[in-house]
């Protein structure tokens, strides 16, 4: 896995350092998506027939405002603030989770039948493998309503959207092995037929191999039935939890048939009693305790709610907090059963259609600190729910979408501002992630990971609104506790900034990792010796920290520790 995870990144950077003549036709393409149809022409206006073939669209990472060259990497100088400095600290705590292919995407079963998969007109491969090793998730509200699944060819039912079949599921595991990605995937539990359900788990089986880790049986059951949602009934008002374990153990039962020892993860509800139905229903060779969490989910509340779509609420520290919470929970629930917990659906808002949070830079923010306070929080595994659908009218809210138009979306793929968050999640180190103890408002929260290397990953996310505020100092300790074969001092490599004009701005910026300027280059970190940066408002700061080796003794002596911190500016 580790040889994997670096051939991925590798894809990632060097290749965009290798072609920066991709980048430039890559803004050209921006500016006229008309010219996706063909290649650009030349200067002149005609292509040169000695000249280089431009890139092809469907070969390249299309995420405007990623710089895979963007210079060396530049703060403000920490010395020239007053502001009362941020302090962050970091241990190990007990039953740490890892960081290892730990974030992606999910998406609904009906994308499962997506010409993408598979396709060389499609960059779908390339936006994936950019993620690093990420997990997806194929479910949503589709699996129980409008999926078809099928194996011998048999007519769709009125009812469904899509027709989901065997060389569909060998098309989305092609593009799993090319993306190094983990998978699980919803069957549908919403027109209870369990022989149908089983079928499309030992065909998943066959089709992915050791890359599917679980099988779910059905999405978010505690909405089968809901006064307050009526459009997605599946089931009358005798649904309830009692219910749902009898339907479990029937359709495990069917799936134990056709295909022994499958792995089932459940039940990918948002409702603590959910949780304990599925962790206690007794079917055999259950894999995950899984749920889903929107945390803007209170479309019209009142100003006072926490919850309400605004970039407010969405920047708030108060949902942070909230998060923890309700994870809290959920890892409870998951601890006591001895399962692990993944977050399989999530995102900014269930809210539908567009709103004040759609597609901004805050959203970009939230999502490198979400996924990183979830991790933090016990979910081993988390994805952001996405659309394969056009930018233009299609999911708002989703990571991803596509270039073409509503009723034609296209092949063609492109990242948006959250998009970014992921990639730079991606630059994180394997390994374990760390316990914070930040100061002050929580408006600037500082993350970390301690690379199964020695190297160490540090992320300081700033909410505060770029316009009106100014750069805080955030000193930065040693991780404490580690164990005695853990590094003891660090130096700074290098690191990447996710930043934007405004929390409301459309757009966000992010470079490539790159060497630190300035009185940051190799800047120490270690016990005694705290290192101390300006943290830019609405942006995301990511460090990467070689482990230096222990000098051996020497008759002259020395101090193995530095006192005072080391101050770092651009």
């Amino acid at each position: 896995m580790a040889d994997a995870r670096r051939r991925s990144r590798t894809r990632l950077v060097v290749p965009a350092a290798l072609v920066v003549a991709v980048l430039l036709v890559t803004a050209v393409v921006v500016g006229l998506p008309d010219a996706r149809d063909g290649l650009l022409p030349g200067p002149g206006g005609s292509a040169s027939p000695s000249a280089s073939p431009s890139p092809r669209p469907q070969d390249e990472l299309d995420a405007p405002g990623y710089d895979p060259d963007p210079g060396p990497l530049a703060l403000p100088d920490v010395a020239a603030s007053t502001a009362e400095p941020v302090t962050a600290s970091f241990a190990v705590p007990e039953g740490a989770q890892r960081w290892d292919g730990s974030i992606g995407l999910s998406f609904e079963a009906t994308d499962l039948a997506s010409p993408l998969w598979g396709s060389e007109s499609s960059n779908l491969d390339e936006t994936l493998e950019a993620l690093d090793s990420p997990v997806l998730r194929f479910g949503g509200n589709s699996v129980d309503r409008r999926m078809w699944w099928t194996s011998s060819g048999e007519s769709a039912p009125d009812w469904a959207e899509a027709t989901v079949t065997p060389a569909d599921l060998q098309r989305v595991a092609a593009a799993a092995e090319a993306a190094d990605a983990s998978v699980t995937i919803t069957l549908d539990l919403g027109h209870d037929d369990p022989q149908r359900a089983a079928d499309m788990a030992a065909h998943a089986r066959e089709a992915f191999g050791r890359r599917l880790l679980a099988v779910s049986i059905g999405n978010e059951p505690n909405g089968f039935f809901h006064a307050n949602q009526p459009q997605l009934a599946v089931r009358d008002d005798s649904w309830d939890t009692d219910a749902y374990r009898a339907a479990l153990t029937e359709h495990s039962a069917a799936i134990e048939a056709v295909a022994p020892g499958t792995p089932i993860a459940g039940p990918g509800a948002y409702d603590a009693p959910w949780w304990r139905a599925f962790a206690e229903s007794g079917i055999p060779h259950q894999r995950a305790l899984t749920m889903h969490w929107y945390p803007l989910w209170d479309c019209t509340g009142p100003a006072s709610s926490i919850a309400n779509p605004t970039v407010e609420d969405l920047t708030s520290p108060a949902l942070r907090e909230r998060a923890r919470q309700l994870i809290g929970m959920g890892a409870q629930v998951a601890e006591q059963h001895d399962l692990p917990l993944w977050m399989e659906e999530t995102g900014p808002t269930s809210c539908p259609g567009t709103n004040a949070t759609s597609r901004t830079h805050a959203q970009a923010l939230w999502s490198g600190d979400y996924a990183l306070t979830a991790a933090e929080s016990g979910v081993e595994r988390l994805a952001f729910h996405a659309t394969l659908q056009a930018c233009q009218g299609g999911a708002p809210m989703s990571p991803v979408c596509a270039t073409g138009s509503l009723d034609r979306p296209g092949e063609l793929l492109r990242g948006r501002t959250s998009f970014l968050a992921l990639l730079q999640l991606a630059q994180l180190p394997a390994g374990t992630v760390l316990a914070p103890a930040v100061s002050g408002d929580g408006r600037i929260m500082v993350h970390a990971v301690l690379g199964d290397d020695g190297t160490l990953g540090v992320m300081i996310v700033d909410l505060r609104d770029p316009e009106g505020a100014a750069p805080v100092p955030v000193q930065l300790s040693a991780p404490g506790g580690l164990d005695a074969a853990a590094p003891t001092a660090w130096t700074l490599t290098d690191g990447s900034l996710l930043a934007g004009d405004s929390l409301e701005a459309p757009e966000s910026r992010l470079g490539a990792p790159a060497a630190p300027a300035g009185a940051l280059a190799q800047a120490p970190l270690g016990r005694g010796a705290p290192l101390s940066v300006a943290s830019t408002p609405g942006s995301t700061l990511l460090l990467r920290f070689a482990p230096v080796a222990e000098a051996a003794p020497s008759d002259s002596g020395g101090a193995s520790d530095q006192g005072g911190a080391a101050e770092a500016g651009g």
